[in-house]
C-alpha cells in the first residue's frame, strides 16, 4: 500500500519546483485540502498532461479529505498524457449510475444502499465503487459509506472497504495483472 506521504510527494513532482514546495509546505501544517487545490489548480494552469493512474489517485485523495464533490469536474479536465498502456479510468459522471447494493453482492453492509461506480480498471472490468445512503430529499449521501470493489455479475468476487478506506480499495484494484503497466518494448 502507498503510504500517503509518498502520494502528496507524486502529486508535487507533477509541478514546477515552487509550486511543488508550496503543495508540500500546506500538507507539512495539516492543509490538505488547499494542498490537492493548489496541485489540480497547477496542473490546468500549467496544462501539465497527467496519467490516468494520476488521475485516479488524485480523485481518491480528493474523496479522503472531503474535495471530492469540488475537485471531480477540475480532476477530469486535466490533460491526459498520451498512453496506449490505459489501465484506470475515471468513470464519467454521466455515466455513474448507481446500482442497488444487494444486486452486486450479499454482504450485508450493502443492503439497502446504492453504489455509485467511480474507477474502472479498463483491462479487467473491476470498478470501485462508493456506497451511499439514498438521502430522504432524494440525493445521495455527501460521504460515503463504504468503499466496494466489484465486477459486474460477479457477485462473489465483491470485495467491500470502510468508508476511509478508498486509498487502500484503489490499491488492490491496481494489483489487477492487467492493471500493472508494462514496460515499454524497445
Amino acid at each position: 500500500m502507498t503510504d500517503e506521504a509518498t502520494v502528496w510527494r507524486t502529486f508535487a513532482a507533477l509541478l514546477p519546483p515552487a509550486h511543488a514546495q508550496e503543495v508540500m509546505d500546506a500538507c507539512s501544517i495539516g492543509e490538505q485540502e488547499s494542498a490537492l487545490d493548489m496541485v489540480v489548480s497547477g496542473l490546468l494552469a500549467q496544462d501539465i498532461p497527467i496519467g490516468e493512474d494520476v488521475r485516479a489517485q488524485l480523485a481518491v485523495t480528493a474523496e479522503a479529505w472531503g474535495q471530492r464533490e469540488a475537485l471531480e469536474e477540475r480532476i477530469s479536465q486535466c490533460r491526459s498524457a498520451d498512453s496506449e498502456r490505459l489501465s484506470l479510468r475515471l468513470v464519467a459522471s454521466a455515466d455513474a449510475v448507481p446500482l442497488d447494493g444487494a444486486s452486486l453482492s450479499s454482504a450485508p453492509e450493502l443492503a439497502g444502499l446504492l453504489v455509485v461506480p467511480w474507477i474502472a480498471c479498463v483491462r479487467c472490468g473491476r470498478l470501485l465503487g462508493r456506497v451511499h445512503l439514498r438521502e430522504a430529499w432524494g440525493d445521495l449521501s455527501y460521504l460515503a459509506a463504504h468503499h466496494v470493489l466489484f465486477h459486474p455479475g460477479q457477485a462473489a468476487q465483491t470485495a467491500v472497504f470502510g468508508p476511509m478506506a478508498a486509498q487502500d480499495a484503489l490499491a488492490v484494484l491496481t494489483l489487477c495483472p492487467g492493471a500493472q503497466r508494462q514496460p515499454a518494448l524497445p
